[in-house]
């Protein structure tokens, strides 16, 4: 990075004159070279409705609908699929759809390919002998070649301290039918301009197929047949990506099958802000917080309780038939609840504000002290056992304060919909969810916040115990825990921001999941691939809470081995192709890479001509790209 940087400054001291940005590749560079690595851009700066700060770009690029890259290890980098409101256009039918290229790149202008020629071979002809890396021109494609990018890489000096230099040009060919683009032809083309060099036999070939809108698959292999195709051969790699529609939650609003996921995702959220409101002394905290329009009376929502509590109720078991991931998303959304916690959490939730919920647990506690309870909760929570021990040890009846209403009905709730997620993946029988792994990495950060547990002050000091400074929502107690149950050690209080942000940031990126399966069930329906999406997709970080449910699309993508992949491709045309030449002798290297896409790739605000037309004939069109790269050995 350094060296380009030096590259970068000594570029701006000698050419004022020209506009330079060091940056990641603009979305048609990462296209023609499927490369990440940071450059030197030269372009002529242009006024636009959005225009960022482009000087040392720290920010990776976004991606688009399908990744050119083969690097799958997304963790570290949890924004690499997102995708930026701008890129996103209304056509005039009213139909959206993602350009090739963001609005910040329509201040790029191009030079003239004339300046830019000058420009590099001035950068050749200095003394300096400092820095490495690439340097890009955007070219207005004004000459005869119909130039549109000029590329001069630089190569550390060598024992002489001497740079080496490549040089890289790309052409635009025109708009073709995809029918009159031969192999031979582009072989005849790269043997042109490799004349007396041995031609390399191998030819890599990648090529795109849009299943759906939303949908597609890449498939990539190579050939040395001398009379090859553009047919995908048996072997060929096969990666699928995948971008649903986010749209503010609204993909749990348009269906009833996870609407009831999200809503107790958004509850989550919800009584975790109220909590931090509470303990840092804003009055918001405890404000309505009801999601629904609908409330029930603190008597019924007490009844209810009681029932729970105090009354044998025959209560059927679920009996769960797997036939579809989206029956048992249905199945396990309308399970009856056997769990005394999660009946009581589904009513507790009735309450629309503070004061009735802290009311109703101080009934649960009465009940649990002065009453024969019948249905006694399971260990699992603070909540539960506190109940156990008020039953089981006469432990006193805690008077709760503060936050602790909301505490303990937030880890309920998180105990719940893990149970619910849980259930989904072990019925299907796909893949085995484990939350506890999946926490783990996310618990082991050693600061806390400056909301957590440790650094309140208890209102009730007759619960501060050796249980206090446990950490964990929903963990349950270690053999010999029970003891310190009866020595009426169990904290009431007991909150970790940062724990329950990352718990809520999993259980997002969950519930994300799910929807990605239910897609391709729906529109691939091959149950071979669930299994390795679950594990590529639960490998990256996970993306904050608010970030998934304010973002536009979210992006699954996978390799996977499976031939009904590219069968489902054998009757489509591709809707963008890139196909590798090369050919060398004993003092450079020349590969050219011809690339082909559907929908152009460059900025029609500079080039008019890679303007998208109404089309006037039913054959599908290309726009054709020629990147030759040549290399001195």
């Amino acid at each position: 990075m350094s060296d380009l940087a030096n590259v970068y400054n000594l570029l701006r001291t000698k050419y004022e004159d020209n506009a330079f940005s060091m940056r990641y590749p603009p979305t048609y560079i990462r296209e023609l070279t499927e490369r990440n690595d940071k450059i030197v851009f030269a372009f002529v700066e242009h006024n636009a409705p959005i225009k960022k700060e482009r000087e040392m770009s720290l920010s990776p690029p976004k991606t688009v609908d399908r990744s050119m890259s083969d690097d799958l290890d997304l963790t570290g980098s949890p924004l690499k699929d997102d995708v930026i409101l701008d890129e996103l256009e209304i056509t005039e039918d009213g139909v959206r759809q993602l350009k090739n290229w963001t609005s910040e790149e329509e201040t790029l202008g191009p030079l003239s390919t004339e300046s830019a020629r000058a420009l590099f071979q001035c950068f050749i002809n200095l003394d300096c002998r400092v820095g490495s890396g690439e340097l890009w021109a955007l070219c207005a494609d004004n000459d005869m070649d119909r130039t549109v990018l000029l590329q001069l890489s630089v190569y550390p000096a060598d024992a002489r301290n001497d740079l080496k230099f490549g040089r890289g040009v790309v052409r635009f060919a025109g708009q073709h039918p995809c029918s009159s683009v031969t192999m031979a032809q582009l072989r005849s083309v790269h043997r042109q301009r490799a004349a007396g060099m041995t031609h390399m036999p191998k030819i890599y070939i990648r090529q795109w197929y849009n299943l759906y809108p939303h949908l597609s698959v890449r498939l990539s292999w190579h050939t040395l047949h001398e009379t090859a195709t553009f047919t995908a051969e048996s072997k060929a790699q096969v990666r699928i990506s995948q971008r649903l529609s986010v749209n503010s939650g609204e993909f749990g609003k348009s269906t009833c099958l996870t609407g009831y996921l999200v809503s107790q995702l958004q509850l989550l959220s919800l009584l975790s802000e109220k909590i931090v409101d509470i303990r840092a002394n804003r009055v918001s905290g405890y404000e309505l917080y009801g999601l629904t329009t609908t409330s029930e009376t603190l008597e019924f929502v007490k009844d209810k309780i009681n029932s729970i509590l105090c009354k044998f109720q025959a209560v059927e078991l679920p009996c769960f038939t797997f036939s579809t991931i989206a029956k048992m998303v249905q199945q396990v959304g309308e399970r009856n609840l056997t769990d005394v916690m999660e009946r009581l959490y589904d009513v507790l939730i009735l309450c629309l504000n503070y004061d009735d919920l802290k009311a109703c647990i101080d009934y649960i506690f009465q009940l649990s002290a002065h009453a024969n309870i019948v249905n006694i909760p399971s260990t699992g929570t603070r909540f539960a056992q506190l109940i156990q021990a008020m039953i089981q040890d006469r432990l006193d009846v805690p008077t709760l304060a503060s936050s602790e209403p909301y505490e303990l009905l937030l880890e309920v709730g998180f105990s719940k919909l893990m149970h619910d997620y849980q259930l989904i993946f072990a019925e299907c029988g796909f893949y085995e969810l484990e939350f506890e792994t999946l926490f783990h990495p996310q618990l082991t950060n050693a600061r806390k916040s400056r909301y957590a547990a440790d650094s309140v002050g208890r209102s009730d000091k007759s619960f501060a115990g050796p249980g206090a400074g446990r950490t964990g929502l929903g963990l349950l107690p270690q053999p010999g825990e029970m003891l310190g149950v009866r020595e009426k050690s169990i904290p009431v209080r007991h909150f970790d921001e940062d724990e329950v942000r990352a718990k809520l940031n999993r259980l997002a990126q969950v519930h994300l999941l799910i929807e990605h399966l239910l897609s391709l069930e729906e529109f691939v329906n091959i149950p071979s691939i669930y299994g390795r999406a679950c594990e590529v997709y639960l490998a990256q970080l996970p993306l904050s809470y608010s970030q998934v449910y304010h973002r536009e699309s979210d992006l699954l993508e996978l390799d996977v081995n499976e031939g009904k992949l590219i069968s489902l491709t054998k009757n489509l045309l591709p809707c963008s192709r890139r196909v590798t030449m090369s050919s060398a002798n004993v003092l450079q290297k020349l590969e050219t890479v011809f690339y082909q896409n559907s929908q152009p790739i460059f900025p029609d605000r500079f080039f008019p001509q890679f303007k998208q037309q109404e089309d006037t004939t039913e054959e599908q069109m290309f726009w054709c790209l020629e990147y030759d790269k040549i290399e001195r050995l």
